[in-house]
């Protein structure tokens, strides 16, 4: 298939990354020499990465999700912990290729004859065998893992908003301060408060939560409490936080891109480095106020 898309500069790529950029999506790497670069943590959904060089490159914990890699060479590359979840590695060489803890489900395309649970990947599907599996803040959001094995299994700030587990068995599993909401589908025996999960919710009790970096765009968490919580760079943009209890929250980097702020608690806050750029402020402006300086 012939792709018309421009070529990313590489040292626009590598600039970009060096000063803070992890997204990706969609770029046009075709063909790029990588080898040995890191860039663990970039987001190249749906990007198009065919015969790329990525050999001995450190890509822990980077999503593919959708990325065509076919024919790529990651020889010696570093995915732990990678999201390969639709990914197309057809023809890549994945020899000595470390794909331990990376993420895929059956629309991944590996190379003839690659076996990914040899690899102690983990095939994220109804049923699935992840027992002692280590799933670390993993994006979970919409998957459907019914009466899947999940005893044991490390979901600690897991997001699992909007995933279905039902029939799961999640016997000493860690699901503490794993993110659910409405949508999210337990067994009703199962109790997800006793196990620590944080609902993301209207109204929800989030005091002196743990939610550094976590990807909360456009959420309604109008009324919740989260004061004292460590919200540094957390994704807040379009966020709904009207009348939210914010006091003593350290919000430090976090994106709060059109946030709706309106009659929000911000007393000693901490917004330094924030991005309030089209924010509702707690009074109701919509003119840029230096949030930055704590509310009396």
């Amino acid at each position: 298939m012939t792709n018309d898309k421009p070529l990313m500069d590489i040292h626009q790529l590598l600039t970009q990354y060096a000063q803070g950029d992890r997204l990706f999506s969609k770029v046009n790497l075709c063909e790029a020499h990588l080898s040995g670069t890191n860039l663990s943590r970039g987001v190249f959904r749906d990007a198009i990465l065919q015969e790329i060089n990525l050999s001995s490159a450190y890509l822990r914990r980077t999503d593919f999700r959708g990325a065509d890699l076919k024919g790529a060479d990651l020889r010696g590359a570093y995915l732990k912990g990678a999201d390969l979840r639709g990914t197309d590695l057809r023809w890549a060489d994945m020899g000595a290729t470390d794909i331990s803890h990376a993420l895929y489900n059956s629309q991944t395309q590996f190379p003839l004859g690659f076996d990914p649970k040899g690899r102690n990947a983990y095939a994220i599907a109804p049923k699935a065998d992840l027992s002692l599996a280590y799933l670390y803040k993993a994006d979970l959001r919409w998957t459907k893992l019914t009466d899947a094995n999940l005893t044991q299994a490390y979901l600690y700030r897991a997001d699992l908003r909007s995933a279905d587990l039902r029939g799961s068995d999640l016997s000493e599993a860690n699901l503490h301060f794993a993110l659910c909401d409405a949508d999210t589908c337990f067994d009703e025996e199962f109790d997800a408060n006793r196990a620590g999960v944080y609902w993301i919710r209207p109204q929800s009790s989030l005091v002196d939560a743990t939610l550094s970096g976590a990807r909360l765009s456009g959420v309604d968490l109008s009324g919740a409490d989260l004061s004292g919580a460590d919200l540094t760079r957390a994704d807040l943009s379009r966020a709904n936080l009207e009348k939210a209890n914010l006091s003593g929250a350290n919000l430090t980097g976090a994106n709060l891109l059109g946030a709706n702020l309106l009659g929000a608690k911000i007393t000693d806050a901490e917004f330094a480095e924030a991005d309030l750029l089209g924010a509702i402020a707690p009074d109701g402006s919509t003119t840029m106020i230096d949030l930055q300086k704590s509310a009396p």
